[in-house]
């Protein structure tokens, strides 16, 4: 089965039909596989497989650059209320950034009673206030 070498150009072009109908046609893998061997059955499994990876990583990349794209004005926005004369302004921005990186802290206020009874054989203790 294995034999003729495809050019990259062949690879990206089977390696789009698979990202297309993965992502638009709701293909599952084993579909895919099918699909491959009815329309190129010159190839192993193997490396139909690998199609399917290399579709995934395409996806992957595609909405990686989809997020920068909108995270790069985010990010400016940012930078030019650090600048600002507004020391509160400043905080916020500061506030944003930490919690971006996942580094925000996190303020729990407790309130409340709580009844702990302890019990030791015929001596029983009772704490209300905590």
């Amino acid at each position: 089965m294995a034999g003729i070498k495809l050019t990259d150009m062949e690879i990206n072009k089977r390696v789009e039909q698979c990202f297309d109908l993965r992502y638009s046609k709701g293909y599952k893998q084993k579909q895919w596989i099918k699909y491959c061997h009815e329309t190129y059955d010159d190839k192993s499994e193997k490396q139909y497989h690998q199609y399917w990876i290399k579709s995934k990583d395409l996806y992957n990349e595609s909405w990686r650059e989809k997020l920068n794209k909108q995270l790069d004005p985010a990010v400016n926005e940012l930078i030019r209320l650090l600048a600002d004369e507004d020391s509160k302004v400043r905080q916020r921005a500061v506030d944003q950034i930490m919690k971006y990186n996942g580094e925000d802290e996190i303020k729990v206020a407790i309130s409340g009673q709580m009844d702990i009874k302890l019990n030791w054989g015929e001596i029983e203790t009772e704490t209300t206030d905590i």
